[in-house]
């Protein structure tokens, strides 16, 4: 059985519930079913879950939060504007504004931290955006670079680009409102005339691995036809370099450890990174090294998973699915609950048969065919695959 690729175009697909229908038509299911998964970013969900907290959260928060949120929210501003993002201007005729919302974090430090992310879904197709095909790695290909460095025992370094969309020059001329709160007195009507990609834009990975492929290609680098995910650098003594690129994850490893480091060094001159130092996660794959074996898995997502859908203490089954059980449309019509959470539990098995788990293909593919109008049934045995 072929599987398809998770990551070729997951992150262009809105998780906005009203794009169900247009996405199954599309062809584009298993990349809407990956992004109705259990974000690898989120924390774990409960009432004071400040990821998903809006504008009217923090305005119920005492007046010294306020403050500390407003700070961060002006901080990453200033940050946006330091990086000639955009600019204050008037909206052109003919031109509609992109709407904005803000993404809260508290870092394990304490630290608060607000994102503004472009509404994607209000961009308009031939005037905002034309391509948004976004090339990653895949997850097949990094199994076998993984196990080839085992074998080899090469060692494997880890980098996370910092802020890797606010690199990218924008092609097209798109205009964002201003972000709640923060309207500039007096110039209220204006619009922020985005010069540089934000989170949220439907080309922005598309083109952030348009300007990452020119860099590498400056650094001696080509992409793979076969995984345009893998870039190789070749030297005329026989050894070389391998990068593997996920949006903002690299990888590098190689036969020689000193080149791998001068490469890495190149790289992080380039562009700001964190150093990862020996990688030790992956697309929440954990990587483990124990006596000469490299070990993956995905616990600690899976884990994260039982919790949100309350299977926690769960006693664990013998099969994927029931002896004998074979699925059967549903005659009556969902409900939106119903599917959301539904989709939800397949998207996150999606992801995990596709990275560490590709034993459970056929029974997720089976119980797939019915994202678009599940029963109770149907989500109590995609529970029982859990």
């Amino acid at each position: 059985m072929s599987i398809p690729n998770s990551g070729q175009s997951s992150n262009t697909v809105e998780s906005d519930p009203g794009h169900a229908k247009s996405a199954t038509e599309g062809g584009a299911l298993w990349e809407y079913l990956l992004s109705k998964a259990i974000s690898h970013h989120d924390e774990l969900p409960d009432p004071m879950n400040v990821r998903d907290w809006m504008i009217k959260d923090i305005g119920k928060l005492s007046a010294e939060d306020q403050r500390a949120w407003c700070k961060a929210q002006f901080e990453e501003l200033k940050a946006l504007k330091k990086r000639n993002v955009y600019e204050l201007a008037d909206l052109p005729p003919g031109h509609k504004a992109i709407k904005n919302h803000w993404v809260f974090d508290l870092k394990s430090d304490g630290q608060k931290k607000a994102c503004l992310v472009a509404k994607g879904f209000s961009q308009i197709e031939g005037l905002d955006f034309d391509e948004i095909f976004s090339l990653v790695v895949r997850f097949e290909s990094v199994r076998t670079i993984l196990a080839l460095a085992a074998l080899e025992k090469w060692k494997i370094e880890g980098l996370d680009v910092k802020s890797a969309f606010l690199y990218v020059t924008l092609d097209e001329e798109l205009y964002m409102e201003q972000p709640q709160g923060f309207k500039v007195l007096g110039n209220e009507h204006k619009v922020l005339h985005l010069k540089k990609a934000i989170y949220g834009l439907k080309q922005a990975a598309r083109a952030w691995w348009h300007e990452l492929d020119r860099s590498l290609k400056a650094l001696g680098f080509s992409h793979l036809y076969a995984d345009a995910g893998i870039f190789v650098a070749k030297h005329a003594d026989g050894t070389m370099v391998i990068i593997l690129v996920y949006v903002d994850d690299i990888i590098l490893t190689g036969p020689n450890t000193t080149l791998v480091t001068s490469k890495k060094k190149l790289f992080m001159d380039k562009w700001e990174c964190h150093d990862l130092g020996e990688c030790r996660e992956f697309l929440r794959m954990r990587i483990e090294y124990r006596g000469g074996k490299t070990y993956l898995d995905q616990v600690p997502y899976l884990e994260k998973i039982l919790k949100r859908f309350g299977m926690a203490d769960a006693k664990a089954a013998q099969t994927p699915l029931p002896t004998g059980y074979k699925p059967e449309p549903f005659d009556g019509t969902a409900t939106v609950a119903l599917q959301s959470q539904y989709q939800s539990v397949i998207g996150s098995l999606l992801y995990l048969m596709l990275g560490t788990h590709p034993d459970l293909a056929f029974t997720v593919t089976q119980m797939a065919k019915f994202t678009h109008n599940p029963s109770e049934e149907h989500l109590l045995k995609s529970k029982h695959i859990l």
